[in-house]
């Protein structure tokens, strides 16, 4: 098992390979959790899981729940912890929580969801509980059955980091590595050289780059991590205009006020120029690029999750 947040993406692959496949989504918690209602495991029949919901205490045992699932072709709602007749499956915060295994219409909420963070959307799990049977909406329900239950499920959060050297490096393989949907952007071909070799997509920039056509939302963050700061103007243009979730630039107070003088006389955006994070990143003291990369990054999350609340 490997965690993910977004599951769906490798239920998908692995609908697409033959396999039948359970959707496990805690739908309960009596107590405390690693994991937030909502947190989801997909299971293959091939026994290949995917997500995480108690941090590792059960999740053996609900993998296997979920196979027993698929041979039987039944949709069930389970309870382990406290007050369940899993005596052997503890979890050692003392709480209970109840899971919704589904293998009815599995391949049809994937497909339903996968649609949506397509087209870059939020998807939301709408579970029946007193029939154990769930859809995806394309809207939040306004109006729920005392027994209903529902989640919301972002598209991946992306984040696209434009710099060069050993800051867009450094922090780029962190983004990577913490599971985030990265794209570097440099004008050095070196720094994409460096990147290629980790799996990080790169892609060169020249002065002439029309950045407002890139793909930016609300479920993305820019970066730019230049020290040449002529390089700024243009994407951090793009990214105003585009309401990103999250916009910061690398420099001292003084460049980010040059920065901001910069962008005032340009034409109007629709997010103000005040949103940007500058000075980029957490004041933890950072100075060299693997601890600037760790103060970004955790801004980023920051602003993510208060996003989400």
């Amino acid at each position: 098992m490997h965690f993910a947040e977004n599951v769906f993406p490798d239920l998908a692959r692995f609908i697409d390979e033959g396999c039948r496949v359970a959707i496990v989504t805690l739908i309960n918690v009596d107590g405390s959790s690693p994991r937030p209602v909502g947190s989801m495991i997909g299971v293959a029949s091939d026994g290949r899981s995917v997500g995480m919901i108690t941090g590792g205490c059960a999740e053996k045992a609900i993998v296997e729940e979920a196979l027993q699932c698929i041979g039987a072709g039944e949709n069930r709602i389970v309870r382990y912890g406290a007050g369940s007749p899993y005596l052997d499956v503890v979890l050692p915060c003392g709480s209970g929580i109840d899971l919704l295994f589904n293998i009815k219409n599995a391949n049809e909420i994937v497909r339903d969801a996968t649609a949506l963070h397509g087209e870059r959307r939020t998807a939301y799990l709408a579970v029946d509980i007193e029939t154990m049977t769930g859809e995806i909406l394309d809207q939040a329900p306004t109006q729920l059955p005392s027994d209903a239950f529902t989640a919301r499920y972002d598209p991946d959060y992306r984040i696209l980091a434009f710099g060069e050297g050993a800051n867009l490096i450094a922090f780029c393989s962190l983004a990577h590595g913490a599971g985030f949907d990265v794209v570097a952007f440099s004008p050095d071909a070196g720094t994409l050289e460096v990147l290629s070799g980790t799996n990080i997509a790169g892609r060169p920039i020249h002065r002439e780059a029309e950045f407002a056509a890139l793909e930016m939302d609300r479920f993305t963050a820019v970066i730019t991590l230049f020290h040449e700061h002529e390089w700024e103007a243009p994407i951090l243009h793009a990214a105003l205009n585009a309401k990103t979730d999250y916009i910061g630039a690398l420099g001292s107070p003084r460049t980010h006020q040059l920065r901001l003088d910069t962008l005032a006389a340009l034409p109007a955006t629709r997010q103000p120029a005040s949103v940007i994070h500058g000075p980029v990143g957490l004041d933890i003291g950072a100075a060299n690029p693997n601890e600037i990369a760790v103060s970004v990054l955790a801004e980023i999350v920051q602003q993510r999750r208060s996003d989400a609340r």
